[in-house]
């Protein structure tokens, strides 16, 4: 049974209850803040985030659940990489938000990573087991006993490894999801996912020039393929227009180039559904490098790992936009 419990009698809890169906332990906050839980899954502790939207009287509400970039956390999305901008867009629509966490990086307790079905992996923090398709799964059940959400309403989006966790979940569980939008990410070559269930909605987004999750596929992050191959960004996007039944020739459009000291922008190309198929969308970020795209300026100390940032769009505000297009026009 899941419930509220005070922090001090949370690991009691946990270590009650069977690691195979999960429990949750609810942190007590303040109104309108983001509510943080650790959930046990397969014998390891995860912290999962959820947040809902104080004001709105939309109800049933829509749900997005945020995946993280390998080595981050569920904490460091919300507060530093893409928290406020869907905060503000949760606030506005009425959303619900739901954060879980991969699994533990076994020499650093502050990174975490998604069984994005990368295999011959070396690095000991990538080469996680773990059934996060079941543990995101089982999130989203639990999620709906936190609040009224529409079922017809849940989407996923999520950033380099957790874009690509983002593409495990369309392939296997996709009938769960509206949608679906990875970010700087490719799918991973060879692959352990399972073919296509179920056709999804599907947006991709990615840089020509990242430094870490190559645009023409290759090494993720480096040279010697520790972190395991990608296929191409064309690779990955034909893979989902075939498999979404999508048209072959897209619709092309050049966003405006708002700010050209950023040294970048973006065409988009819009591959149109086919009979009983699912449109593709895919933000091609000419010159941009392993950033979801923003109006906010990048750290030098960030450039300098993760390469240039695109500040002529909001990313989130784009996903948001055609999660919406997808309810509104099946």
């Amino acid at each position: 049974m899941l419930g509220r419990w005070p922090r001090a009698t949370c690991a009691v809890v946990v270590s009650m209850l069977s690691a195979t169906v999960g429990s949750l332990c609810l942190l007590g906050v303040s109104p309108a803040a983001i509510e943080w839980s650790t959930y046990l899954w397969e014998g390891q502790e995860r912290d999962v985030g959820i947040y809902i939207p104080e004001d709105s009287p939309v109800t049933p509400r829509a749900l997005v659940v945020l995946l993280h970039g390998g080595g981050g956390s569920a904490a460091r999305t919300w507060e530093q990489e893409h928290g406020q901008s869907w905060r503000s867009l949760a606030d506005r629509h009425g959303f619900a938000l739901v954060l879980p966490e991969g699994s533990e990086d076994p020499g650093d307790p502050g990174s975490h990573h998604w069984n994005d079905c990368r295999f011959e992996v070396e690095n000991a923090g990538v080469a996680t087991a773990a059934d996060d398709v079941g543990f995101i799964l089982a999130v989203l059940d639990w999620s709906s006993e936190q609040a009224s959400i529409d079922q017809a309403r849940i989407f996923v989006a999520g950033a380099s490894n957790g874009g690509m966790m983002t593409y495990r979940l369309s392939l296997e569980a996709g009938e769960r999801f509206a949608a679906a939008a990875a970010m700087i990410a490719n799918l991973p070559d060879p692959s352990e996912c399972q073919p296509l269930v179920k056709p999804i909605p599907m947006l991709i987004m990615n840089g020509t020039d990242d430094p870490l999750m190559p645009f023409d596929g290759g090494c993720v992050a480096g040279s010697r393929c520790a972190r395991g191959r990608v296929a191409s960004t064309a690779e990955t996007v034909g893979v989902w227009v075939e498999s979404n039944g999508a048209k072959s020739d897209p619709l092309i459009r050049i966003a405006p180039n708002r700010v050209w000291s950023d040294g970048s922008w973006v065409i988009v190309y819009t591959y149109p559904a086919g009979e009983n198929g699912c449109e593709v969308v895919y933000y091609e970020i000419r010159g941009g490098g392993h950033n979801v795209p923003g109006l906010e300026a990048s750290s030098a100390a960030r450039l300098a790992v993760a390469g240039p940032k695109n500040r002529d769009i909001d990313g989130t505000e784009e996903i948001w936009a055609f999660f919406q297009g997808v309810v509104l026009d099946p």
